[in-house]
C-alpha cells in the first residue's frame, strides 16, 4: 500500500530512508526492487525528498524535449520527401506510401503531445502529491518520452530511405526484386510443409490439420503479395518511361517462376487435404478469402495482418 492508504497524509515519505519507505509502499502486488528504484527517483542521499523532485522532472522533461524536437525534425524530413514525391504523387505506388508516412507521423506526434500533458499533470502535483506516485509517473513519462524518440529516429530512417527510392529507378527496382526473392523464399517454405503432410497421417491433436489451416492462410496472403509485386512492376515501368529510364527487365520472368512454384505449391496442398480438415476449416478460409480479394494494389499490409489476425481458422 502505499503511504496516502495508512492513513496519514501523502507526505509521510518526505524525509523518510528509502529502506523504511519501501516498507510501507511495497505489498503483494509490487516487487520490491521496481519500488526501490521508482523511489530512488525522488531521493537524495539514500532519503526520499519532496525536495528533489524538482530535479527529476527536471530531467524527465529534457527527455521529453529531445523526444518532441525528434518528432519535429522527423516532419520536416517527410515535408522533403513529399516535395520529392510530388511530380509522381499521382501514382498510387507513391502516394500510398506518402500516405502511409503522414498517417504515422499524426500517431507519433500524438504521443509526443501526451508526453507534454503527463509532465503537467506531474506539476500539478508535485508540491502536495504522493511522493511515491510522482515518482510512478516520473518514470513512466521518461520511459514513454525515450520509446517516442527511438521510434522518430527510426521513422526519419524510414523517411530518408524512402527520399533515396524517389530519386534512384535502380534502387526501385533492387529493392523489388528483393522483395520478389523474399516472396520465393515463402513459397519454398510453403512447398516443404507441403512436402510433410501424408494423407491420413493425422498426428498427435490434429497436428497435421493445423499446419495444413496456416499454410493455406499463408498461401492466400501470398497470392496478393504476387498481384501486388506486378502492380508495382508495372508502375515502375511507366515511372521509368517518364523519366525515360531503363525500364526494369528481369523481375517479371523470375515473378512468373515465383508465381508457377506457388501454384503449384496450392495444389499440392488442396490434394493433401483430408475432408475433414476442409470441412473444419472451410468458413474461416471462405471469410479470409472474401476479406482478401476485396484489397487491391498498392497493398496496405498492416491492414492485411488484421483480416488474416481476424479471420485465421482456430486450431487446437
Amino acid at each position: 500500500m502505499t503511504d496516502t492508504e495508512h492513513g496519514d497524509g501523502p507526505s509521510d515519505l518526505d524525509g523518510m530512508s528509502i529502506d523504511r519507505a519501501v516498507d510501507i509502499v511495497d505489498d503483494d502486488e509490487r516487487n520490491s526492487s521496481e519500488v526501490r528504484e521508482t523511489l530512488a527517483i525522488v531521493a537524495r542521499d539514500g532519503t526520499v525528498r519532496r525536495e528533489a523532485v524538482d530535479d527529476a522532472l527536471a530531467n524527465a522533461s529534457m527527455v521529453v524535449t529531445t523526444a518532441e524536437t525528434r518528432v519535429e525534425l522527423a516532419a520536416e524530413k517527410l515535408d522533403d520527401a513529399r516535395e520529392t514525391a510530388d511530380p509522381v504523387s499521382d501514382m498510387a505506388l507513391v502516394s500510398a506510401r506518402t500516405d502511409d508516412f503522414e498517417a504515422r507521423l499524426d500517431r507519433i506526434e500524438d504521443r509526443a503531445d501526451d508526453l507534454g500533458n503527463a509532465v503537467q499533470e506531474v506539476l500539478a502535483m508535485k508540491d502536495e502529491g504522493d511522493l511515491y506516485e510522482i515518482a510512478r509517473r516520473i518514470k513512466r513519462v521518461t520511459n514513454a518520452a525515450s520509446e517516442v524518440q527511438r521510434i522518430a529516429d527510426d521513422f526519419q530512417l524510414e523517411i530518408e530511405a524512402f527520399g533515396e527510392w524517389l530519386a534512384d529507378a535502380d534502387r526501385r527496382a533492387e529493392e523489388l526484386a528483393g522483395d520478389v526473392e523474399a516472396l520465393a523464399e515463402s513459397v519454398n517454405e510453403l512447398d516443404a510443409i507441403a512436402e510433410t503432410l501424408a494423407v491420413g497421417d493425422e498426428g498427435p491433436e490434429g497436428e497435421a490439420a493445423n499446419r495444413w489451416a496456416a499454410a493455406m492462410v499463408r498461401h492466400r496472403v501470398a497470392s496478393l503479395m504476387i498481384a501486388d509485386l506486378r502492380a508495382e512492376l508495372a508502375a515502375l515501368r511507366t515511372w521509368a518511361e517518364r523519366e525515360s529510364e531503363r525500364s526494369p527487365s528481369d523481375i517479371e520472368p523470375r515473378l512468373d517462376e515465383v508465381q508457377a512454384s506457388h501454384e503449384a505449391v496450392g495444389e499440392r496442398l488442396v490434394a493433401r487435404a483430408e475432408p475433414e480438415w476442409t470441412a473444419r476449416f472451410d468458413d474461416r478460409l471462405t471469410a479470409l478469402d472474401a476479406e482478401l480479394e476485396a484489397m487491391e494494389p498498392p497493398v496496405a499490409w498492416a491492414a492485411v495482418e488484421a483480416v488474416v489476425a481476424d479471420h485465421q481458422p482456430a486450431v487446437e
